[in-house]
């Protein structure tokens, strides 16, 4: 069955609570077969649903599904190359977080959901942002893997196997890039993606970053004696 069909079987079902149950069951009996656009034509409307029961019964369970959508729709953005896409879903996903009230039956989801923004983040190399997020998850944890899981994350954006360029952290690289990564994304889109198209990115990548008065040095330059491809 097409996408569309399916979207247009959950429209016209009688309400919120029925569209969402239809769409959710449909992802999990085909999860396997769906791919990163299918995934993103589900969730949108998704997004849009769990808001609206969410703004007409604040309570946990439609919180929770609603951040999940969110978290979800940024990673599936994330995957598609749509990176720029990804950071407003998040940020009101945090936003939602942070409107929670802390106590111990709350932890454990505020733990979960700040981890899966953070995840998300560090994909889509917002280090700054994937940081702050599993700070606030370690806040949160409430057994010590859980701990462990926040710190070993923490150490490997500290830490990273690569080197690049620091710039990448500074508020002005962040302030443009997901302009930058919508740009890129036009430019490129025509481009098939083989072997050395990653040094075709950095050049274009670079170009559009010196408009904005950002010199910006390329994985390839930081690290000149790891090969790429």
């Amino acid at each position: 069955m097409k996408m569309i069909d399916i979207l247009k079987q959950a429209e016209n079902l009688a309400n919120d609570e029925e569209k969402l149950s239809f769409l959710a069951k449909f992802i999990g009996d085909n999860y396997d077969e769906l791919e990163t656009r299918d995934f993103i034509q589900l969730l949108t409307p998704l997004v849009d649903i769990t808001k609206r029961m969410y703004e007409h019964e604040q309570n946990q369970d439609t919180l929770s599904d609603y951040s999940t959508a969110l978290t979800k729709l940024a990673e599936y953005y994330i995957k598609d190359e749509q990176t720029w896409k990804a950071t407003p879903l998040l940020e009101k996903a945090e936003e939602l977080v942070r409107e929670c009230a802390d106590s111990e039956e709350n932890a454990p989801w505020k733990f979960n959901t700040y981890s899966q923004i953070a995840e998300c983040y560090t994909t889509n190399q917002r280090r700054p942002m994937a940081k702050k997020a599993y700070q606030q998850a370690l806040l949160y944890a409430t057994s010590e893997e859980d701990k462990e899981d926040c710190e070993y994350s923490l150490n490997r954006l500290e830490n990273p196997t690569l080197r690049y360029d620091p710039i990448e952290d500074s508020e002005v690289y962040l302030s443009v890039i997901d302009e930058v990564e919508c740009r890129l994304h036009e430019e490129l889109k025509g481009e098939p993606r083989h072997m050395g198209f990653c040094f075709r990115y950095w050049s274009a990548k670079r170009a559009l970053l010196a408009e904005y008065g950002i010199e910006w040095r390329s994985p390839g330059v930081m690290n000149p004696r790891v090969i790429f491809d």
